[in-house]
């Protein structure tokens, strides 16, 4: 964002956990849109689907996926684990929504395969 590389009003976060809000200030400054993991179930995937399709439009869409944005149940293997989070099946609800979106690339990030003893990460 700071480069110029990234438009932040067609920039979407969904899932964010954590007590420190200080930690969005730059995301809500810049202009992103940032979905609390604590409001998913009040909102709806379908609703968040609609949101997203809306901020992306029609243009190129990168997707980075946060593996820590999954609750630690489906996926421990990440450094910051924490309670709370989405759902394997709603992520592919979500997944399974952006069909149809110009994607031209993405990533998994936050995988830390040496905290997962069960391999389910």
């Amino acid at each position: 964002v700071l480069d110029g590389v990234l438009d932040p009003t067609r920039t979407i976060q969904i899932g964010i956990r954590g007590a420190a809000e200080y930690f969005w200030e730059f995301s809500y400054k810049s202009g992103m849109t940032v979905i609390h993991g604590e409001d998913i179930p009040s909102i709806g995937i379908p609703a968040i689907i609609e949101k997203a399709l809306q901020v992306v439009g029609d243009g190129p869409t990168y997707l980075s996926f946060d593996i820590d944005s999954l609750d630690p149940a489906f996926a421990p293997g990440t450094g910051t684990p924490e309670v709370g989070g989405l759902s394997t099946r709603e992520v592919l609800e979500f997944l399974r929504g952006l069909k149809g979106i110009d994607l031209v690339g993405g990533d998994v990030v936050e995988v830390a395969p040496q905290y997962d003893a069960t391999t389910n990460t």
